[in-house]
């Protein structure tokens, strides 16, 4: 995914120089100078429609609970041990 990215940014003429990759766990952790250059500001954001029946959502809804609601520490923690190997991350 990063690569494709890389590659389409090129694609679309933006100089390698203004090309900067940076992680964060959270927008928690971005300045606010960060945020509004990535995800707020008009000129530069993104939005990609996203369609998916009542069944997908519930299911989206619950997993998102599950990873970022309070007071589910340990049904992540066993999500974890049990799914987490299936997750495919960047580290």
């Amino acid at each position: 995914m990063r690569e494709q990215t890389l590659v389409k940014l090129r694609d679309e003429g933006v100089s390698e120089n203004k090309i900067t990759v940076s992680r964060f766990k959270g927008l928690g952790e971005m300045n606010p100078d960060q945020l509004w250059e990535t995800t707020l500001c008009p000129d530069t954001r993104r939005l990609v429609p996203f369609q998916a029946d009542r069944e997908t959502i519930k299911q989206m809804t619950a997993t998102f609970t599950l990873l970022m609601g309070k007071g589910e520490a340990a049904g992540r923690r066993a999500w974890m041990e049990k799914d987490g190997g299936l997750v495919e991350a960047d580290v």
